[in-house]
């Protein structure tokens, strides 16, 4: 059976840095890197497409290593969390200094997002190693507006967060170490309910009314309609050692979404069709691990992936 998508590799730009977390900034043609820097302090690096190349645009370095990166309402600006736990806001224009900093976690942020990403008001969500997830109103950092504890003893590292719908309502999906995948009703500070994985979660993406989930070894679809949050695993070629880092659905044509992976390859697979492998597209980009991976929302098809070969690459996958 022929796929219904063509992925294609068009830019491979070398970074100064490791590379942890990709966005592209919306309304433009740029995307926003963050890292380790090889001196072990943090950097943010934004680089604008000319043509056929990546330019480097503007680029600040922080005291400490940037793990994760979005992007908070019409202003564009960039939310970062970095190892020693603080969220900082930056204009993305300038970068000279944060327009925000404060200590929101004790630990490494592992996971940021924003409420709908690119409208106002300004609300956060954070997970961290120290086994909390926060909400924040960036109008007002004094404190979260939610904050969710890991229920156990010992506290459990949370490696993803994303923030979402369900109609119209905010919701957050939680993604732990342990392979917990939780659901909490944002307005209410409820729990709405759990399910739980194989393994740890690595990445949540809502699309539609399902979500999806990769893990240090499978993918997943989760029903968000359904009470208990009904699982289906998606059937994949990767071997079993291979972490699904990333897990990223087309803005412009939900049926599809990719996932980038630890073999190197982005993998692009159609959601109304996951039981057949035959319609999964693979693009070998790296003998590294591909870290973080973002659609465009503006350009149809148009990614950015970052890899552990300190490479930022553009592509687009093209689909019916």
């Amino acid at each position: 059976m022929s796929t219904a998508v063509k992925a294609h590799n068009l830019i491979s730009h070398h970074l100064s840095i490791t590379p942890y977390d990709v966005k592209w900034i919306p309304s433009s043609s740029r995307v926003c890197v963050v890292g380790a820097s090889e001196v072990g302090t943090g950097k943010i690096s934004i680089y604008g497409l000319e043509g056929k190349r990546l330019e480097l645009k503007r680029e600040t370095e922080t005291n400490t290593v940037l793990r994760c990166c979005t992007i908070t309402g019409h202003s564009r600006q960039i939310a970062t969390g970095d190892f020693d736990g603080q969220l900082q806001i930056w204009d993305s224009q300038r970068l000279d200094i944060p327009l925000i900093s404060f200590k929101a976690h004790q630990s490494i942020i592992n996971s940021i997002d924003s409420f709908d990403r690119f409208k106002d008001p300004q609300e956060l969500v954070t997970g961290s190693r120290d086994g909390t997830v926060k909400v924040w109103d960036m109008r007002q950092t004094e404190k979260p507006v939610l904050t969710i504890r890991s229920t156990k003893k010992a506290n459990v590292d949370i490696w993803a967060v994303a923030y979402g719908r369900i109609q119209t309502e905010k919701v957050i999906a939680v993604g732990f170490e342990d392979g917990s995948l939780k659901l909490f009703h944002v307005g209410t500070s409820e729990y709405i309910w759990g399910t739980k994985m194989k393994d740890g979660i690595c990445s949540i993406d809502f699309v539609q009314d399902s979500l999806l989930v990769s893990t240090l070894s499978g993918a997943y679809t989760v029903e968000l309609k359904s009470p208990s949050g009904k699982t289906t695993e998606i059937k994949t070629k990767f071997e079993k050692e291979t972490t699904l880092w990333s897990i990223r659905h087309m803005p412009q044509n939900p049926d599809y979404f990719t996932i980038a992976s630890g073999d190197g390859k982005l993998s692009t697979f159609n959601l109304n069709k996951t039981h057949t492998i035959d319609d999964i597209q693979e693009l070998s980009l790296s003998k590294h691990p591909i870290i973080s991976l973002d659609y465009n929302r503006d350009k149809k098809g148009l990614y950015a992936c970052t890899s552990f070969d300190q490479t930022l690459r553009i592509g687009i996958v093209q689909s019916d």
